[in-house]
């Protein structure tokens, strides 16, 4: 079992703003030893990689800058975000003062002077599907959900579109691609109606394409070409850059997948966090528009059919080929869903795991134990793990 040595900082996302605590050696529990932002549903935290103790911070309409490690922040003006439903931010780890956040509708902006101002990627409307990605709450307009930079490719930019696919450019930001496998019209509705009075058209599991409803994108450590998508059903991998998918299957039917992880040492080694069911289903409040952990208080809620999201957290120790629930402590079949997933970067054993009722878990060993370090925390819609 890996023995914490260092302290570290968690600053967990809510709907009311960061929770910040402290995860101390040999401690029972997470410490609270701060609360910003209240008032805002946050979407995302970023450390700085040139300078740990510089954190970024996105909320629905707004972006944020702390200079030391989250006990207080500034409102930063992100002039040139026209879009301002914000989904996702990303610092850039080869270019300092870089950040990038994804917007709904669906574009991608980059700031190159730590988050004052943006430019929107343009060129990433030519991209030949853009019109046609969806969304299923009317009026269909897709968002960004996530976006992946990796130092070793420091012009290359992946993104998750939902729904979409996965994009890539690699010439920083200037071209991009469809990277979501082979092309075909019957991956994207036949009408997208705006108005809502056309019925929602699913996505279809296409072969060789991964699934059009993308979450989350990480990359192989050890491959380059080697990268996974969570999806709406189920989890994805692509061997070879993204012309060919492979559904991997973990034996939750559909399996609405989430926050994934990949242990930066041992890259055979994959958590993810799945629901049996979708947004509709999970336990929690819902809100008059959809997020990313919530449902929207107008679709039909199926709790009392399903039981809930019944999510459990899983693992791979062999590049997704197979899995297993983990147990050890965590809540099985739980009736809300798995908001976040991160390791520890200092000691990639150590993960933690957090719940939209408010809960989150630690794991010493890389998942095969699990213990309930806080509670309480009203829509908790993730974590991110910083060094203190």
């Amino acid at each position: 079992m890996a023995i914490a040595t260092r302290v570290l900082d968690l600053h967990l996302l809510s709907w009311n703003g960061l929770v910040k605590c402290r995860v101390s050696p040999g401690a029972e529990k997470a410490e609270v030893v701060g609360s910003q932002l209240e008032g805002e549903n946050m979407r995302s935290v970023c450390q700085d990689p040139f300078n740990p103790r510089r954190l970024y911070a996105a909320s629905v309409t707004d972006t944020y800058l702390s200079e030391d490690g989250g006990d207080s922040w500034k409102w930063l003006p992100a002039g040139g975000v026209d879009y301002r439903e914000i989904w996702t931010m990303s610092a850039d780890p080869s270019r300092p003062s870089v950040v990038y956040v994804g917007t709904l509708p669906a574009m991608v902006y980059r700031s190159e002077n730590g988050g004052r101002s943006f430019e929107e990627l343009s060129s990433f409307r030519d991209i030949p599907s853009f019109g046609k990605w969806t969304f299923p709450p009317a009026p269909h307009a897709p968002n960004i959900r996530c976006i992946a930079l990796d130092a070793r490719v420091p012009d290359e930019i992946l993104v998750g579109v939902e729904e979409g696919g996965v994009m890539r450019s690699r010439d920083n930001g200037a071209t991009w691609e469809d990277i979501s496998g082979p092309w075909t019209d019957e991956a994207f509705p036949k009408v997208n109606d705006p108005a809502g009075i056309q019925p929602y058209e699913p996505g279809k599991i296409i072969d060789g394409r991964v699934y059009r409803d993308v979450h989350w994108v990480v990359r192989d450590p050890s491959n380059l070409d080697r990268i996974y998508a969570a999806t709406g059903f189920g989890a994805f991998r692509t061997e070879d850059g993204g012309n060919w998918w492979t559904r991997l299957d973990y034996g939750m039917e559909r399996g609405y997948a989430v926050p994934m992880a990949v242990h930066p040492e041992k890259p055979n080694r994959l958590f993810l966090g799945a629901g049996f069911y979708g947004p509709t289903s999970w336990k929690g409040a819902k809100a008059a528009r959809t997020g990313p952990f919530t449902a929207s208080r107008w679709s039909l809620d199926r709790f009392a059919e399903t039981g809930g999201a019944l999510s459990e957290v899983l693992r791979s120790d062999d590049f997704g080929e197979t899995w297993r629930k983990l147990a050890g402590g965590l809540p099985s079949a739980n009736p809300y869903m798995i908001s976040g997933v991160d390791i520890n970067p200092m000691d990639p054993d150590m993960v933690f795991v957090t719940y939209t009722d408010g809960s989150l878990y630690e794991s010493d060993d890389a998942g095969e134990s699990w213990r309930l370090i806080l509670s309480g925390v009203e829509r908790l819609f993730g974590v991110k793990v910083a060094a203190a």
